[in-house]
């Protein structure tokens, strides 16, 4: 099963920092739900697990991510790839994602993704899987904006 995704995540913070967290893996998986044990391999590659309840099934995927490219700040490539023994399922995603500035204030996140799945999990309708990519694509947003918003506000006033 074959699967694109694409969206936008606005982030209210200069995009030099938006990129820095987007290259950061240990940082970045951080942000991701389910996900333990995030070890870097090297510069460019980096391996956990992830636990994931799809529909009515749960996965715990072993994976590997490699970072292709990198270049601020328009192309970054990134190839996952997983396994679930216990499914017997594997997931390949490839995610390109670049940066946008919308009004000098927020920077856009631009994405799409190829996600493609074999397995059990593949008896999944199209909509389960899409629903549990957007649950972890907004906790991915959620968690962004809450780490990268935070310090670029008003300066509280000191009394």
């Amino acid at each position: 099963r074959a699967m694109k995704l694409d969206g936008r995540i606005d982030v209210a913070a200069p995009p030099d920092a938006v990129w820095a967290a987007l290259v950061d893996p240990l940082s970045l998986a951080g942000c991701v739900p389910g996900v333990e044990a995030v070890r870097q391999v090297d510069e460019r590659t980096f391996e956990g697990e992830i636990s994931a309840a799809v529909g009515p099934m749960s996965a715990d995927f072993a994976f590997r991510s490699v970072i292709g490219r990198a270049d601020y700040p328009t192309d970054l490539e990134v190839t996952t790839t997983g396994s679930d023994s216990l499914t017997g399922s594997t997931l390949t995603a490839d995610v390109h994602a670049g940066l946008e500035a919308t009004d000098g204030a927020t920077t856009r996140i631009v994405y799409r993704a190829d996600v493609r799945i074999s397995g059990r999990l593949a008896i999944l309708g199209d909509m389960v899987l899409r629903a549990t990519a957007g649950v972890i694509i907004g906790e991915v947003a959620r968690c962004l904006r809450a780490r990268l918003e935070a310090g670029h506000g008003p300066e509280p006033a000191s009394g």
